[in-house]
Parts: structure tokens; C-alpha cells; sequence
């Protein structure tokens, strides 16, 4: 976690920061259930679709952000 502090990188394989996952969240107005968004999420950053290694960081986003 000391990585993303210093970078802000949350997935390394394509590069995607915490504020590429934001900016995609804020397409969206409904959030029915973190799934759905993961996926939405990946379709826009392609997060998570190299080694798997951010997939429980990005579910943290999301729950963070869907809970408000």
C-alpha cells in the first residue's frame, strides 16, 4: 500500500490511478452493486485485466465509494 501512497497507481499493469477509477465511478449515477461497477470500472480503465494483483484495492474503491 506504501507503493500507491507514493504514486497513486492502483493497478501497475495498465497504469491506472485511483483518479482513473474515480472519474469512472462519476459516469454513473446508480450504483446497483459492486460487481456491476467493477465491471464498468474495468471496461473503462482496463484495470485488473493483466495480472489480477489490484483486484481487491479496486473492490475498496468501490466499496468505499458506493457506501458514500
Amino acid at each position: 500500500m506504501k507503493e500507491f501512497v507514493e504514486t497513486g497507481i492502483i493497478c501497475k499493469c495498465k497504469k491506472v490511478s485511483l483518479a482513473d477509477i474515480e472519474n469512472a465511478l462519476h459516469e454513473k449515477t446508480r450504483f446497483p452493486d459492486v460487481e456491476k461497477e467493477f465491471e464498468h470500472v474495468q471496461q473503462v480503465t482496463h484495470c485488473s485485466t493483466g495480472c489480477g494483483g489490484c483486484y481487491e484495492k479496486i473492490l475498496d474503491v468501490l466499496s468505499k465509494h458506493m457506501s458514500g
